[in-house]
């Protein structure tokens, strides 16, 4: 919603088309059983995220996730200011994000601190931040703007959960350990501007190193297709550099580091008594360029069975279509 720089009254679920084929390619490419989607990264403060079950539905609400809760979606850096900078406007630099942030959420905390009950639909949204409801997924690629906003997350009241790309999280592997952030990141995509070029393959290898939290993420329609090959590559990078981290904590990468970041670790994310049954059995090591899901499970269901052309999901928009249930 790039109309203004800060949007946290909208809701990402608004948006979500349920039919996407991608929901279907992610549970048979990829076997992802849950997912969070988030605004965009046109604005400071883009709106609320939502956390998916990737289950058949004709509507959101039959893939909300249950219990899971809402995230917010914050950006740091050149996107916002050269956004709304190149229609000259407030920010329009790095110092201008920064003071819209703050201002913005001195405005939420006066708002919070009195009456409540005249909705306000941004700050209601700002409020669960500043309660603790709301979790804050910060896009963010250079080390010292990632220091500065855990800086300003102190001042205001408020906890960084995830910043997401982080290119250059390596850097500063002792202060994210310290405040608690994860670290949501790409194996070795970074390069394609200004404040993504410092990015190195060692990232995760080197935050492991550092005892931070990392993610494999996505940020792309492919991407979330092949999270265990972009984990499997930051292994190896890492492993080139003399670091040696063990399959079973680089699988955690893209199974319970990812829910802990949605805040549903509790109920998901790793095979234990109590958890969700969300399950994928691979025809070969995760790791492995060459291993695909085989089977998958959601909340104990069979989803997708690569044996069983029945279990294969097919949406209802791409019934009759050329190329419908391809998985390839």
């Amino acid at each position: 919603e790039a109309t203004s720089p800060m949007t946290p009254e909208v809701w990402a679920e608004h948006s979500v088309w349920p039919q996407d084929p991608g929901f279907s390619r992610a549970l048979a490419n990829g076997g992802v059983t849950a997912l969070q989607i988030l605004p965009g990264s046109a604005n400071l403060t883009g709106g609320r995220s939502v956390t998916l079950k990737n289950v058949y539905a004709r509507t959101v609400q039959g893939m909300k996730f249950p219990g899971a809760p809402y995230g917010m979606k914050m950006a740091c850096g050149e996107n916002p200011k050269r956004v709304y900078g190149g229609r000259g406007r407030m920010p329009s630099t790095r110092m201008g994000n920064f003071a819209v942030n703050r201002q913005m959420w001195l405005d939420a905390k006066a708002w919070a601190d009195g009456d409540r009950s005249r909705r306000d639909l941004a700050k209601e949204t700002l409020a669960g931040v500043l309660d603790g409801d709301i979790l804050i997924h910060n896009h963010c690629y250079r080390a010292d703007e990632m220091a500065l906003v855990m800086d300003m997350a102190k001042e205001m009241g408020y906890k960084v959960t995830a910043f997401h790309h982080a290119v250059e999280a390596y850097k500063i592997g002792d202060l994210l350990r310290e405040n608690d952030v994860c670290s949501a990141i790409w194996a070795d995509w970074y390069g394609f501007k200004m404040e993504s070029y410092d990015g190195i393959p060692e990232n995760a290898a080197l935050l492991r190193q550092a005892g931070a939290c990392i993610v494999i993420h996505s940020d792309d329609a492919n991407g979330i297709q092949r999270l265990n090959q972009e984990a499997a590559k930051a292994q190896a990078a890492g492993r080139r550099m003399g670091i040696d981290i063990p399959d079973a904590e680089v699988v955690g990468w893209f199974t319970l580091n990812a829910a802990k970041a949605m805040g549903i670790d509790t109920m998901t994310g790793s095979l234990e008594p109590g958890k969700m049954a969300d399950v994928v059995l691979w025809n070969g090591d995760p790791l492995s360029v060459y291993s695909r899901p085989e089977k998958v499970w959601i909340d104990g269901a069979l989803m997708y069975d690569a044996m069983d052309p029945k279990r294969r999901p097919v949406s209802d928009f791409e019934l009759g279509q050329p190329g419908e249930g391809d998985v390839k």
